[in-house]
């Protein structure tokens, strides 16, 4: 058995579905692997036995030269993580913007992209099956749907933002974008021969729209499942690691602002860390205005890891207005897995129809407040009960080793692609 994945990442441990790729797949063997992806970045690890690269640069190019530059890429250990981080940041301006994703597609539409050396590069790596991670754009789509009918090899479609329930933006251009990629999303999905979800909300939305067989396999985490909860004596500081935008900060802001009138009902210090760079002006003020709150920029590799497991608990927040509800009502975010596999106590703030929040509460994983009046009372008992801290953290713990354990999750997918999908 070996498995064409199709993603606009490589696999990677720097990008949000790069490690989720390396999660997924992490029982594979690096024969069984092989990678059609369009980000100007390399693969980190060498986990699959070839990996071919196509840019939008290159696709860009190729309207004008009808030749388009792609090729197979080695993996490159320690690839730049500042790169990474600029594409990321990029991507992150441009996400929701309608007009950028219909310019995307027009751009590989009207490109030669399919080409003979993908075509003899597809026919040297002989894939029995494509699994394709599809997000808001639809040339993956198309990307999917051209090898598997040309090559006559089964398509499993791998969905974690839920693009094809969301609400349309209200302007001409976003209800276009969105009419196209929903339409798109139905021929995908009419070919596929099965869909993988990260929540059983969204398999449950998706085997009913499509008619076709939908599998849960929520993220596996990226960290070693922890023997026991690390709970600290006393819990003084919560951390915050991650992205402020898109509204988050808002429910940052709310905690600072319960936290701040806890300190000063009781003399104590408490103190929330916020690690993200990159803040707006915007963002930055809104936050700035609380005592509690401490900005920090964003840090990675042994820094990361030293700040991170030396937490007294951890932060998880999603934002209240509706476009942002709409857009990760069936997500569960990656570092959730991570929050929980580590054995630190977890605290989560959102509302409670968005998919990571229905997950925590059902498994009582975390402390969870899905408002605002609730905030109080649930910061009380994280910061003052040490038993209490160090029983959510227990039970953090086993749900991560049922539902996140990128072993069991990998497994499964490997069941999926072999036909055994119920």
């Amino acid at each position: 058995m070996k498995v064409l994945i199709i993603s606009h990442n490589p696999m990677s441990i720097q990008t949000s579905i790069g490690k989720t790729l390396v999660s997924l797949f992490a029982s594979f063997k690096k024969e069984e692997l092989c990678q059609l992806y369009v980000s100007a970045s390399k693969p980190e690890k060498d986990l699959c036995s070839s990996c071919f690269r196509i840019t939008d640069k290159s696709a860009l190019k190729g309207i004008f030269t009808r030749r388009v530059k792609g090729g197979a890429v080695e993996a490159e250990e320690n690839a730049s993580l500042s790169q990474t981080v600029a594409r990321k940041s990029m991507s992150s301006a441009n996400r929701n913007k309608p007009y950028v994703e219909l310019l995307r597609d027009a751009v590989w539409m009207l490109s030669p992209w399919y080409n003979k050396a993908l075509r003899q590069w597809v026919n040297q790596q002989k894939p029995d099956c494509i699994f394709v991670a599809v997000g808001s754009s639809k040339f993956l789509y198309n990307m999917a749907l051209r090898i598997s009918k040309d090559f006559s090899i089964p398509v499993y479609t791998y969905v974690c933002d839920d693009f094809y329930t969301m609400k349309a933006p209200r302007a001409f251009m976003g209800s276009l974008w969105s009419f196209l990629l929903r339409r798109k999303t139905r021929q995908l999905l009419s070919h596929s021969k099965g869909v993988v979800s990260i929540c059983p909300e969204m398999s449950e939305v998706y085997q009913k729209e499509f008619g076709c067989p939908a599998a849960t396999v929520m993220t596996g985490t990226n960290f070693t499942l922890a023997k026991e909860p690390r709970v600290n004596e006393s819990a003084k500081t919560l951390r915050y690691f991650g992205k402020v935008s898109l509204n988050r900060y808002r429910s940052l802001a709310d905690i600072g602002e319960v936290i701040d009138e806890i300190n000063s009902q009781q003399g104590t210090d408490y103190t929330l860390e916020i690690y993200c760079g990159g803040a707006s002006p915007t963002e930055e003020k809104a936050l700035g205005q609380y005592k509690c709150i401490k900005m920090f920029d964003f840090i990675s590799g042994k820094q990361f890891e030293e700040t991170f497991f030396s937490s007294d608990a951890l932060v998880h927040i999603e934002a209240f207005d509706e476009d942002s509800i709409e857009r990760v009502r069936h997500s569960v975010s990656t570092k959730i897995a991570d929050s929980m596999a580590c054995g630190i106590p977890l605290l989560a703030y959102g509302p409670k129809e968005i998919a990571s929040i229905g997950h925590l509460l059902r498994n009582e994983c975390a402390f969870t407040a899905t408002e605002k009046e609730q905030l109080f009372s649930v910061l009380q008992e994280l910061f003052s009960n040490y038993q209490l801290r160090y029983d959510v953290a227990q039970r953090a713990l086993e749900t991560a080793e049922q539902y996140h354990d990128p072993e069991k999750a990998s497994n499964r997918i490997k069941e999926i692609v072999s036909g055994k999908m119920l």
